[in-house]
């Protein structure tokens, strides 16, 4: 089969493709085989008659439409494999020439993932920048395990600001109870900001087995229904609770069972421990993503606008599949922030853009330097997450092969990473010795994505 490739603009090409002699006759073929599997003539079972006797019975017309549909896929596919495309869209398609029982001449327009000028991406010193733990944070990460570790007791008082208060109530508007304003046995603590503004303030002061009347205004930006109206809560107090922290002491601290730490002292120098990592993962990140920025920023591509429409809808898919988990619907959350289709739309295409720029770059980075994910990769990250649950390694196969395709990207944007990183992040450089993937990297890389 011979092709032949142009280059237009904007990330365009087209391929025009010639099929005939055997490659013709292949098609041909076949589209006998489909058309005849679908007649019914008398004295056979339907599409069991002889292809001799089938073709009498299929017009010219058919089977040249059938030849031609034949022909595209292996075509096409050929034409992708010849000269290395990475498609981005459906081609356009079209019949150039035509030549009964000889040729047809094919034209495929299409989409293709557009060129990088890469520009530097080796020896770039983005310098690490962490930041110091102090006193107050580590206060604060002391106060927080005590908060963690304190429990609910009943209070005879009045509730007040942090405390727990279980509570039905029911939601009225012009005296008519509304869809979605009434619930029993609600936990709510006062000070969350779990509604709307001014409820929670007015419930400041009740008392265990008391009734409270609320009278709050929905905000402009709400549901449609509720937005700017006025409603009354009657309220059934049923309990309050209030947190009881336990005292800090070394008793305390020895008894968080965490590795070396029997005394205060011991805790605070453990959180601040914890805090320095945190830090320092942070900052590992963020010069990591600087990186990225500045080998992104030296690079020139021209982003075809059907790569950014297919990323902006993907984006915006997953966000109403999100929506739709948190009980939400597009117009409801339209209402409540006030956006219409446009900012809605607008909201995700720099993001996009930014996205689809970093990755274009990235692949262009690994082709050039022959970064792929061999079988071999993929065999030592099964054997690593089979050792380290003490499964076989053709169970944990078994486990992910439906995921198969994430981990390999997984496992790619890793090996990307540590190379960029050994290439260029001085602190890095000493810490990686290898590419080869292991299981805890590849379950981090799982997870940031």
């Amino acid at each position: 089969m011979k092709t032949e490739l142009k280059k237009l603009e904007n990330s365009q090409v087209e391929v025009l493709a010639e099929i005939k002699g055997d490659d013709y006759k292949k098609a041909e073929e076949k589209a006998l085989k489909k058309l005849a599997s679908r007649l019914n003539i008398k004295g056979f079972r339907k599409g069991k008659a002889p292809l001799n006797i089938a073709k009498d019975h299929i017009s010219k017309g058919e089977l040249i439409n059938e030849t031609i549909n034949e022909s595209l896929n292996p075509a096409y596919q050929e034409a992708i494999k010849e000269h290395s495309l990475r498609p981005i869209a459906q081609p356009e398609v079209n019949v150039v020439d035509f030549k009964e029982g000889e040729l047809i001449k094919l034209s495929f327009k299409v989409s293709v993932e557009p060129e990088v000028t890469l520009g530097e991406y080796k020896g770039i010193n983005i310098p690490l920048k962490v930041e110091e733990v102090n006193e107050k944070e580590v206060d604060e990460a002391v106060q927080n395990v005590l908060n963690n570790n304190s429990e609910l007791v009943l209070k005879e008082g009045p509730a007040e600001k942090g405390d727990t208060v279980v509570l039905d109530f029911k939601g009225y508007i012009n005296g008519k109870e509304f869809e979605g304003g009434s619930a029993e046995n609600y936990t709510l603590v006062l000070g969350s900001n779990q509604f709307v503004p001014g409820f929670e303030d007015q419930l400041v002061g009740v008392t265990s087995e008391s009734k409270k009347d609320v009278i709050v205004t929905f905000p402009e930006q709400y549901i449609k229904d509720l937005a700017g109206k006025e409603a009354k809560f009657v309220c059934m107090i049923h309990e309050i609770k209030t947190k009881k922290v336990p005292e800090l002491n070394d008793e305390f601290a020895k008894s968080l069972n965490l590795e070396d730490v029997a005394t205060v002292e011991d805790l605070r120098k453990y959180e601040q421990k914890v805090l320095e990592n945190r830090k320092l993962n942070q900052a590992k990140n963020a010069q990591f993503q600087e990186l990225i920025n500045k080998i992104v920023e030296d690079s020139k591509l021209n982003l075809p606008e059907v790569l950014v429409t297919n990323e902006v809808n993907a984006m915006k898919q997953q966000f109403l599949s999100q929506l739709e988990q948190s009980g939400l619907t597009k117009e409801q959350y339209k209402e409540i922030t006030g956006n219409d289709e446009n900012s809605f739309e607008a909201e995700y295409r720099k993001d996009a853009e930014t996205r689809l720029r970093q990755e274009l770059v990235l692949n262009a980075i690994a082709r050039k330097e022959h970064l792929t994910i061999t079988k071999g990769d993929l065999d030592d990250y099964y054997a690593s997450v089979a050792s380290q649950y003490s499964m076989k390694v053709e169970d944990v196969k078994k486990v992910f092969a439906r995921n198969e395709a994430q981990i390999v990207s997984n496992l790619f944007n890793q090996k990307i990473t540590r190379f960029l990183s050994a290439n260029n992040l001085e602190e890095e450089k000493k810490e990686v010795k290898d590419e080869s993937p292991k299981t805890e990297e590849a379950k981090e890389e799982g997870e940031s994505k």
